[in-house]
């Protein structure tokens, strides 16, 4: 048979005749129809699953002991982490209190000494008694026989001055006394965080032990607990330093200045102590756990519940004692009833010391788990544990999987800068991140907050760590399909997930060679429905480029349809081949009816209606190309895709273009450096490509849509 022959034959066959035409020239092969018994429907009513079918099919992706795994690994890893922490601390804190107590030790020898200097020597009363003495013995003249008294002294003339300390000794005794506090108040601060530590050790693995060992963790964090382990070091460096400087002064005593700083020094660690042991009893995750909270929180406990129980009990009486009063009651009856309500009411006493932890993890329960596999990865930073997170994440309340990503973008832009991360990612790995981020906009669609602000702040998180690099897997390619299409329209108004869509089934299938599914197939033509329906070309520029990536869609379809490389039966072949037959004169409809006067307004996001106007044409052949002329020309290359394309929609597609030329300048100024993509010099030489490859045999026609 010849060749024009094999090409005349192709183009009577029947979608069914043109799948596996196309199937024995590629030298691929299909599936077997009973593998995908299950899955055949309707394409052309064919709609996205319901959030309930999303949340069953999401529950059934991993089995429990999967699910176990990965939470094993991650209470281990934190547990490590957790107790290294404790254990650095702990041991800091043991090498401070020993040169604490060295310190403290020295500078009290020096103070004993240093202190006489603030005081009157006690030989100055001794010599001020010798003075008056030699001065009355001066005041008699012998006179023989007489003893006569030339003069008298007066008391004032002896009277002592009073004492005042050197300056030098006040100095000496301020820096070293001040020197001598901090070395005790880093002492007593590391005695605190040993007993902070003391509370905050947690030991076993199990799921209980762990949300036990994050709530305390997070208390740790929260109450930079970290920060105030640093102290005590730096109280001691300071103290030396005083005391190094107090050695220059030789010569400073006790004075009320003195007093007055070093009182001030020691109110003010005495308030510090103070506040950080009263705040655990009023906040449960608050870290600075210590035995004399325990002990204050035990009286507080007390005396709020017997005080609560005795007023429960008054105003009972009081209630009673109104019900006989009807008829003066009645007035009053709503403030009367309030006291009641207080009477009956459930007795809300506070919680034992362990007990209140637990009823805060109770109440963050979600979150808690949420933080033990976000932790596991911040304490670690092995991907393995991102890779593992959509194993758990049926597990979590639905509105805790976007705080997961919240959580890790918040861990890698600490550990590597926002602007360096996407490159960073790129080079390591291109496929657990994504596959994570398909994951998340899984559960993202099974929601039944769809649309509501925390809703679309999740969304956007999520998106932060989609992206797609040099390599993929099948998994990736099928879940971000399914995930984008779907997100596309349940969110219309962030047409970034949109642009990612068309981008996802650009990169992954055409250039990187994924396989379709049926069910991803489904999507995508979802997909392309809803932007065709939603066109509305008043939009201007934005409803030409949305219409025109639907139109890739449509043709991605087809040609993965007849390619022989998708996972699909005979039957589900030749139903979505003939559905794509019905919508490619829609196409041609849409290029047929386009006014290209006013499609340049929003092209650009440079203002000027002039700079629009000039470089409309280059951007719009680009989008013409790229979605358009290019995938036609790769459906015509392939094996029975001539016989998809008819001669009109070829011909619709040259004359769309010769319309957009003469409605807008086919030139720019060669100063425009806003152009940033000149396609006018391409175009043309595609669309005559287009041209040679429809001419190669006589065009008798689209095939008719049979079924086998």
């Amino acid at each position: 048979m010849s060749s024009d022959d094999t090409h005349t034959s192709s183009n009577s066959l029947s979608p069914a005749e043109v799948v596996r035409h196309g199937n024995e020239k590629a030298g691929v092969a299909q599936i077997d129809e009973k593998t995908d018994a299950g899955t055949e429907s309707d394409f052309t009513t064919w709609s996205f699953p319901t959030p309930e079918a999303i949340r069953e099919e999401l529950s059934k992706e991993f089995t429990q002991d999967e699910k176990e795994k990965v939470w094993t690994e991650c209470i281990e890893a934190v547990k490590t982490s957790y107790d290294q922490l404790l254990g650095r601390w702990k041991e800091e804190m043991d090498t401070l209190l020993v040169y604490a107590g060295v310190s403290s030790a020295v500078l009290t020898a020096f103070n004993v000494e240093s202190y006489r200097l603030l005081q009157p020597d006690p030989s100055d009363a001794t010599l001020a008694v010798l003075k008056e003495i030699s001065a009355q013995l001066n005041g008699y003249a012998l006179t023989p026989p007489f003893l006569n008294a030339t003069h008298t002294t007066t008391s004032a003339d002896l009277t002592l001055k009073p004492f005042q300390a050197p300056t030098s000794a006040v100095w000496l005794n301020t820096l070293w006394f001040s020197s001598l506090v901090f070395s005790i108040v880093s002492a007593l601060l590391a005695l605190f965080v040993k007993q902070w530590i003391s509370e905050a050790m947690v030991g076993g693995t199990s799921r209980e032990s762990a949300r036990l060992r994050q709530y305390r963790l997070n208390g740790l964090l929260k109450w930079h607990v970290g920060a105030i382990v640093v102290i005590p070091p730096l109280l001691l460096q300071l103290a030396s330093f005083v005391f190094l400087a107090g050695l220059l002064v030789l010569l400073w005593t006790l004075h009320r200045t003195v007093a007055t700083i070093v009182s001030l020094l020691v109110a003010f660690a005495f308030t510090f102590f103070l506040v950080v042991t009263i705040i655990p009893v009023f906040r449960g995750d608050c870290s600075y756990r210590s035995p004399a909270s325990f002990a204050i929180y035990v009286m507080v406990r007390y005396t709020r519940n017997e005080v609560l129980r005795v007023l429960r009990g008054i105003c009972k009486v009081i209630y009673k004692w109104s019900m006989q009063w009807a008829v003066w009651i009645d007035v009053h009856r709503a403030r009367f009833d309030r006291l009641g309500n207080f009477a009956y009411a459930a007795y809300d006493s506070l919680p034992t010391w362990r007990g209140r932890d637990q009823n805060a993890i109770y109440k963050h329960h979600g979150a808690l788990n949420r933080a033990i596999v976000t932790s596991a990865y911040s304490t670690t930073a092995e991907t393995k544990f991102v890779a593992s997170m959509p194993v758990i994440f049926s597990d979590l309340p639905p509105d805790e999987v976007g705080e997961c990503f919240a959580d890790i973008m918040r861990f890698m832009e600490a550990e590597w800068g926002h602007w360096h991360l996407p490159d960073r990612l790129l080079l390591e790995d291109a496929v657990t991140l994504p596959l994570c981020a398909a994951y998340g906009i899984q559960h993202m669609l099974a929601r039944s907050d769809k649309g509501s602000r925390n809703w679309i702040i999740d969304e956007h998180t999520i998106f932060r760590h989609y992206f797609m690099g040099k390599e993929h897997t099948e998994k990736l390619a099928q879940l971000a399909c399914k995930s984008l299409c779907h997100l596309a329209v349940e969110d219309r108004e962030y047409r970034h997930i949109y642009g990612l869509a068309h981008r996802t089934l650009e990169r992954l299938y055409d250039e990187q060679g994924a396989r379709h599914t049926y069910i991803t197939l489904a999507h995508a033509k979802a997909l392309y429905e809803v932007e065709m329906a939603a066109c509305d070309p008043s939009l201007g520029f934005r409803s030409f480029k949305d219409v025109a990536q639907a139109g890739f869609i449509l043709l991605h379809c087809i040609r993965a349809t007849i390619s022989g490389h998708s996972r699909i039966c005979s039957s589900q072949a030749k139903e979505i081949l003939a559905w794509g037959q019905q919508q490619l004169p829609r196409l041609q409809e849409w290029l047929r009816g386009l006014e290209w006067a006013g499609l340049h307004k929003g092209c650009l996001a440079i203002p000027g209606d002039a700079a629009a106007v000039l470089s409309f044409p280059h951007i719009a052949s680009h989008h013409l190309v790229l979605n358009i002329i290019d995938p036609l020309i790769a459906l015509c290359s392939m094996p029975g895709g001539r016989a998809l394309v008819s001669e009109e929609l070829v011909s619709t597609v040259e004359h769309a273009w010769s319309s957009a030329c003469l409605a807008y300048p086919s030139s720019v100024d060669r100063d425009a450096a806003f152009v940033w993509c000149s396609d006018l010099d391409r175009i043309d030489g595609r669309l005559k490509e287009l041209r040679r490859i429809h001419e190669l045999s006589p065009h008798q026609g689209p095939p008719s849509a049979k079924h086998n």
